[in-house]
């Protein structure tokens, strides 16, 4: 046996120890080498983004500022006039959707408007000027993004529709399909009586989805039904993943909170219905491999929208409600994308599967989430 001098495997040790936490530190260093370069890349997309609004809604008005990020978790953005500069926190561009912190930048570059054009700087920090300012610029004039409360009218409408979509859960499908159908008269009619009586009604926006730089056909259809059927105007806009620094573009819905609620409730059920059957038309199919799994989605959001379609025509029939539209929803819409291009696609390829799948659509309920092994669906209107 080799005698090893005493200390030899104590220094071996610490060098061992050594080679840790150099690699640690390289880790680290690396690490924040990515972290640096992801907000430099922030950075460059908010001064895109600043010039864009300057140009599209002020007319190239203002000077551009120098803009910062902030480690506020309390402020999501800050204008300062000393330093002409605009801060946006890294944690709300982390935590939040893209759109959400467009709409920051645009009230941060309202408060520098009142500062550098309207001449109003005197004026209290959210008062006539700047609310001027925020209309020119879309965005939210209110000094934090939270939404307001809903009204009394309002609750009562979405609690019922929620008790309504419970029993759609009923293992009896025809009380199933009777709570579904009740629960879709009453959103029709509601958002009718709306727009009857000129009722005043708040209107918001929404982002749905994944940024993509490529949609489905079954995402296509599936804005389609929020579209047509659920009171909200959809489009597919620009947007940028910030946490993995991609460009692409993100369903967006526009309507009032109620609405809005309801079709992203839609949205989440859809979009975890389809797996799920999917897996079973595959399984008892035989099928091998996800090969057709996009045209079989295709096929029951395309059999689902022509079941929806009966329905309007039934209560047209039976009571008489016709939905016309929202006026006043269109012209919010288009006042937020003053320069919309409509763009039309086509559905899948037919075949025996696409076919399987509109049968299947037609079948379709919106009720209590579709369950998955995590726990449920997340998801706005559940009992």
């Amino acid at each position: 046996m080799r005698w090893t001098p005493p200390g030899i495997l104590k220094g071996a040790s610490i060098a061992g120890g050594n080679q840790l936490d150099l690699d640690t530190i390289g880790e680290s260093a690396e690490r924040e080498r990515i972290s640096n370069e992801l907000h430099e890349a922030w950075v460059r997309k908010l001064h895109v983004w600043w010039d864009h609004y300057n140009e599209a809604y002020l007319d190239g008005a203002l000077a551009r500022p120098v803009i910062l990020l902030s480690n506020s978790t309390y402020s999501l953005g800050h204008w300062d006039r000393s330093r002409r500069s605009i801060s946006i926190s890294s944690t709300h561009i982390e935590s939040h959707a893209w759109e959400d912190v467009l709409d920051t930048l645009r009230h941060e570059m309202a408060h520098q408007y009142v500062d550098d054009v309207s001449g109003a700087a005197d004026e209290t920090a959210h008062g006539p000027a700047f609310r001027e300012a925020c209309h020119r610029l879309r965005c939210s004039d209110r000094a934090s993004a939270d939404p307001e409360s809903l009204g009394t009218q309002d609750d009562r409408v979405l609690r019922l529709v929620r008790k309504l979509l419970s029993l759609a859960g009923s293992p009896n499908e025809q009380e199933a399909q009777v709570a579904v159908q009740k629960a879709r008269r009453l959103l029709v009619k509601y958002n009718i009586d709306l727009v009857n009586l000129d009722m005043e009604r708040r209107f918001e926006s929404r982002s749905l989805g994944e940024v993509k730089g490529r949609h489905t056909s079954a995402e296509i259809w599936l804005s389609a039904i929020l579209n047509r059927f659920f009171f909200v105007e959809a489009i597919w806009s620009q947007s940028y993943d910030a946490v993995d620094d991609r460009q692409g573009t993100r369903l967006q819905i526009y309507g009032t909170p109620q609405n809005l609620d309801m079709a992203e409730y839609v949205y989440g059920y859809l979009t975890k219905l389809l797996p799920h059957l999917w897996e079973s038309y595959r399984e008892g199919e035989g099928l091998k491999g996800n090969r057709e799994r996009q045209r079989y989605y295709t096929g029951v959001l395309e059999g689902f929208h022509g079941k929806l379609e009966a329905q309007e025509q039934q209560l047209e029939r039976e009571e008489a409600l016709v939905w016309k539209g929202d006026k006043a929803l269109n012209d919010y819409y288009r006042y937020i994308n003053p320069n919309v291009h409509t763009r039309y696609g086509g559905g899948g390829h037919r075949n025996e599967v696409y076919d399987a799948g509109v049968a299947e659509g037609r079948n379709v309920n919106i009720h209590r989430p579709v369950k998955d092994g995590g726990g449920g669906t997340k998801g706005l209107l559940t009992e």
